[in-house]
């Protein structure tokens, strides 16, 4: 599997977490959602629950756990956390190459 596409797989499974924290139809959210800033889709809390899920969901899927908190996850720059998509593509490199 190539990160491209565990990044797709991972991208979905935020967008139905997403959505059943907010109680709205996964197909409002995209890979532009914001997930941190003041547009945020989601709450601190809410932000956490993804982050929960994305643990169960390494898990399940790819056998690996994901390891979510890093040097880059506190810079607003270069944080995974700033949208769906980022978050997706950090976490599909992390299955698929174990970084």
């Amino acid at each position: 599997m190539t990160a491209d596409a565990a990044a797709r797989d991972i991208e979905m499974k935020i967008r139905e977490l997403v959505a059943f924290i907010t109680g709205e139809d996964a197909a409002g959210y995209d890979a532009a959602s914001p997930l941190i800033g003041e547009r945020a889709v989601v709450d601190s809390q809410g932000l956490l629950e993804v982050m929960l899920g994305l643990e169960d969901f390494a898990g399940e899927r790819f056998g690996k756990p994901f390891d979510w908190m890093n040097d880059a996850a506190f810079s607003s720059s270069r944080s995974p956390f700033r949208t769906i998509g980022t978050l997706a593509a950090h976490m599909g490199a992390q299955m698929v190459d174990g970084a």
